[in-house]
């Protein structure tokens, strides 16, 4: 089978090929994308070193390109296999994290053969996810409601406690944050609805980290305040 970089192909049958998948999971352990590594090994053959040094220099330009597609074809050199990865399949592109190395100095090194090593690594975001989320939690605050109490101080004796109100106003604090793999979440909407808000919805959103040419973990948080004379129960949202 032939291993095609870019527009870079070795000979038939050259390199040996590893590829492995380690999932990346949202805290849910479900997976949003996995972690695609080729590790690739082979021998550079030639008629002497001048030969080598032109192979050499051949596998060292191509694999200084980054970002290109990765594709491992049939014999035929036409027909692609099962295995590819592609640029447009990932998020942020394909990446040469290692190499080319060349790890073997003894024997006929350099005189027919030169051995070599290199690792390629690339993000690959699932099919049809079932979450979009990498993250996501909310509280609910409840307060108020029942009487009010303060103290006076006397001039000689003890403070007094006296009761100022018989019934005080329902307060409840909703807050939250979640972290989008692709995109910023949906804000969750007030849980008791915004003519019960004492201010302003404060929603933050953060930057995302970058990851190739590409962007993911788009983080963001909410806070809603709310006042009612009746009064306010309800539970946090859960996790989409």
């Amino acid at each position: 089978m032939y291993l095609k970089w870019g527009d870079y192909t070795h000979p038939l049958g050259e390199p040996q090929i590893t590829i492995t998948r380690q999932p990346i999971l949202a805290e849910s352990g479900i997976p949003v994308a996995h972690t695609v590594t080729w590790d690739i090994q082979g021998k550079l053959l030639g008629s002497g070193q001048a030969d080598l040094d032109a192979k050499i220099a051949a596998l060292n330009a191509a694999y200084t390109k980054q970002n290109q597609d990765l594709i491992l074809l049939r014999s035929d050199g036409q027909t692609d296999s099962q295995h590819s990865l592609r640029r447009a399949d990932t998020r942020g592109g394909t990446w040469v994290v290692s190499g080319p190395n060349f790890p073997d100095g003894g024997g006929a090194e350099y005189a027919t053969v030169r051995t070599f090593q290199l690792q390629i690594q690339a993000e690959v975001p699932v099919t049809n996810p079932q979450t979009t989320f990498v993250s996501f939690e909310e509280s609910l605050r409840l307060s108020g409601g029942g009487p009010l109490f303060s103290h006076v101080e006397t001039a000689f004796g003890f403070p007094v406690r006296q009761q100022l109100r018989a019934n005080t106003t329902f307060r409840a604090v909703q807050s939250g944050s979640a972290i989008g793999y692709r995109n910023y979440p949906p804000v969750p909407g007030p849980l008791f609805g915004y003519g019960n808000l004492t201010r302003e919805p404060v929603i933050t959103r953060v930057s995302p980290k970058r990851v190739g040419t590409a962007h993911h973990q788009y983080r963001m948080s909410w806070q809603y305040e709310f006042e009612s004379a009746f009064p306010l129960s309800g539970l946090p949202h859960i996790s989409p």
